[in-house]
C-alpha cells in the first residue's frame, strides 16, 4: 500500500574531478539521457510520494536546471511537489557546512511545514530501482524507530566494502552495530543510505544534535543512540551502484550497455523518468559504424562508435574512432581522432589526428569546454 510519507534527498559532495568542478555528482549523466538523481526521484514518484525536498550544498545550478519544476516525475504541483532547498544562508555561512545535520537544520522549516507522518531520507549518489513502500511496510511491522535499507555486497575483496557504511544485523533484523567506511570490514551488509522514520523523530534528532554541536546523521544521531533506539534493517535484493569516484562513475555508466543491467534498472513496471528535450533524430553518415552503444538524439555520426555512450548533440567526424568512452553533450570529435576509455565533459573539442587513451581501471576525464 502507499503511505503518508515525504522524501528528503541530501545531495552529496563526492569529488569526481573534473566532472564535479561545475556540478554536484548527482547531476552527472547516466546512459546518455538520464542523470544520477533521476533514479531516486523516480523511485519516490513510483512509490506515490508527492512531497520531495532536495537539499543542496554547492554547485547546484545544473541540478536545478535539470529538475526544474519536477514535471517529469509528476511533482509539479500547486501544493508541495518538488522543492529545491539551497543552503540556508541565514543559519550558516556558505561553505562552512560541517555535516548533514547542518544541512537538515537548514531545511528545518520545510520539514516542519510538511504534514506527512513518515520521512524517507536518502543520499543521492546511489543508483537503484526499488519500492520505498516495501521499506515502510517493514518499518511498521517491526515497530522500528529507524529502518535502514541495505544490500548484501557480493565482493571478493575489502576495497568495495570500505566505501560503504556497514551494518551488523542480528537474526531478528535489528541493527546491532554501524561502521562508517571501516578499514577492516566485519560484514558485507552495505547501507544504501536510505532511512525511514517518523517525521517527529527526525525533527527531534535535528534539534538534539544541533543543541550538542553534533554534525553527522550516521555517526552522531544513529551510532551514539543505537542502544536507545529500535533500529532495523531491510534488505534490498536488486542491483545497486554507489557513485563516489571517477572509476565507479565510469563502471556504473558502462554497465548499462549490458542488456541484463538495462532490464534490471529500467523496469517498465517502475519507470525511470527524466527531463526530456525535443531534438532531431541522430544523423548517420554513409560510412558510420556503431556497435553496442547508446546514441542520444541530435548527434551526427560519420565515424566509428564502439561500446560507448554519447549524450545529445555529439559530433563524430569521418575516420574518428570512439571506443569504451562516455561523451557528454555537444562535444566534437574531429577527423582521424582515436579515443579509448575516456570521459568527455560537455562541449569538449578534440582536433584532427589526436589520440587519447585511458585504461578501464583508470579512465581519462576531460573537463568541460576543453579544446585539445
Amino acid at each position: 500500500m502507499r503511505y503518508d510519507s515525504m522524501g528528503i534527498i541530501l545531495t552529496g559532495d563526492e569529488n569526481i574531478a573534473p566532472l564535479t568542478d561545475i556540478r554536484s555528482s548527482n547531476a552527472l549523466p547516466i546512459a546518455g539521457r538520464y542523470r544520477i538523481i533521476d533514479f531516486v526521484l523516480s523511485n519516490m514518484a513510483n512509490s506515490g510520494i508527492t512531497n520531495v525536498g532536495i537539499a543542496t550544498t554547492a554547485n547546484y545550478s545544473s541540478l536545478m536546471d535539470h529538475t526544474h519544476s519536477g514535471k517529469p516525475w509528476d511533482l509539479d504541483r500547486k501544493n508541495q511537489g518538488l522543492t529545491i532547498l539551497p543552503p540556508n544562508l541565514e543559519k550558516q555561512n556558505y561553505g562552512t557546512i560541517k555535516g548533514n545535520i547542518d544541512v537538515l537544520e537548514g531545511i528545518r522549516d520545510f520539514i516542519k511545514r510538511s504534514h506527512q507522518t513518515y520521512v524517507i531520507l536518502c543520499m543521492s549518489n546511489m543508483i537503484y530501482n526499488g519500492d520505498f513502500n516495501e521499506i515502510i511496510d517493514a518499518h511498521i511491522a517491526k515497530q522500528a524507530d529507524v529502518t535502514i535499507a541495505y544490500k548484501k555486497l557480493n565482493t571478493a575483496g575489502e576495497d568495495v566494502l570500505k566505501r560503504y557504511t556497514l551494518l551488523d544485523i542480528n537474526d531478528d533484523g535489528r541493527v546491532t552495530d554501524i561502521e562508517v567506511q571501516p578499514y577492516y570490514p566485519k560484514t558485507s551488509n552495505g547501507s544504501m543510505e536510505i532511512y525511514v522514520m517518523e517525521k517527529a523523530l527526525l525533527e527531534g534528532i535535528i534539534d538534539e544534535c544541533s543543541a550538542r554541536g553534533d554534525v553527522d546523521f550516521i555517526k552522531d544521531a544513529l551510532v551514539k543512540q543505537l542502544d536507545g533506539m529500535r533500529v532495523y534493517a531491510h534488505e534490498f535484493k536488486g542491483d545497486l551502484y554507489k557513485v563516489d569516484s571517477l572509476k565507479t562513475y565510469y563502471n556504473a555508466s558502462m554497465s548499462f550497455l549490458r542488456a541484463e543491467k538495462r532490464n534490471e534498472f529500467f523496469n517498465p513496471e517502475r519507470p525511470i523518468y527524466t527531463k526530456t528535450k525535443d531534438q532531431s533524430p541522430t544523423k548517420y553518415g554513409d560510412e558510420a559504424v556503431t556497435t553496442n552503444s547508446f546514441i542520444s538524439d541530435g548527434c551526427e555520426i560519420e565515424g566509428t562508435v564502439i561500446n560507448s555512450i554519447l549524450s545529445r548533440g555529439v559530433k563524430i567526424a569521418k575516420g574518428a574512432v570512439v571506443q569504451n568512452s562516455i561523451i557528454m553533450q555537444d562535444s566534437v570529435i574531429e577527423e582521424g581522432v582515436e579515443i579509448n576509455h575516456v570521459v568527455f565533459d560537455k562541449e569538449v573539442v578534440i582536433t584532427k589526428g589526436r589520440k587519447l587513451i585511458g585504461q578501464e581501471s583508470y579512465p581519462l576525464a576531460i573537463a568541460k569546454g576543453t579544446h585539445i
